[in-house]
């Protein structure tokens, strides 16, 4: 009676010890998402857009959405063009063979004005798996554009960083 104590007690320690411990020491976890943009223009002065909450959207080439703190909107449409590579460069108004264009909005908030690119360019400066999930990849890069309401210009530059997007 003694043995089959000290070996369930012997049994109950390794499992509690095995279960404890990660299965891989390895696996990373997804750095955090981070989007800066300058603005000026229009209702814009000098305008420092961050990240409130951003999404993506792979269905056509890939769309990143970003809501800033104060709720303005910012989307990069991004073609097939060239696909999706570091080093890739997507220019604002190239129309892929499905008749997708590389494009860009920007949604004024309390104005409710929307201006849309007429030039610039997106830069993919890194796009690679997503560490410990399948079918995902981290896409980060910079944006230098011109966008257009009525006669009014305004210019956006800046970074988004590590966000995340599907890729079935």
């Amino acid at each position: 009676m003694k043995n089959l104590k000290t070996l369930c007690i012997l049994f109950l320690s390794v499992l509690i010890i095995s279960c404890s411990k990660k299965d891989d020491d390895s696996e990373q976890s997804a750095p955090e998402a981070s989007f800066s943009g300058t603005i000026n223009g229009g209702p814009f002065t000098n305008y420092t857009a961050k990240l409130g909450s951003y999404s993506t959207d792979p269905s056509v080439g890939l769309t990143l959405a970003v809501i800033d703190a104060n709720g303005n909107t910012i989307r990069l449409f991004m073609n097939q063009t060239g696909g999706l590579s570091a080093g890739i460069i997507k220019e604002i108004g190239n129309v892929d063979t499905d008749g997708f264009v590389t494009s860009a909005v920007v949604h004024h908030a309390e104005s409710q004005t929307t201006f849309y690119a007429s030039e610039g360019s997106i830069s993919i400066t890194e796009n690679r798996a997503t560490p410990g999930e399948e079918d995902s990849n981290i896409i980060s890069g910079s944006y230098t554009l011109t966008l257009i309401s009525g006669g009014t210009t305004i210019t956006l530059n800046g970074t988004f960083n590590n966000f995340i997007y599907s890729t079935y």
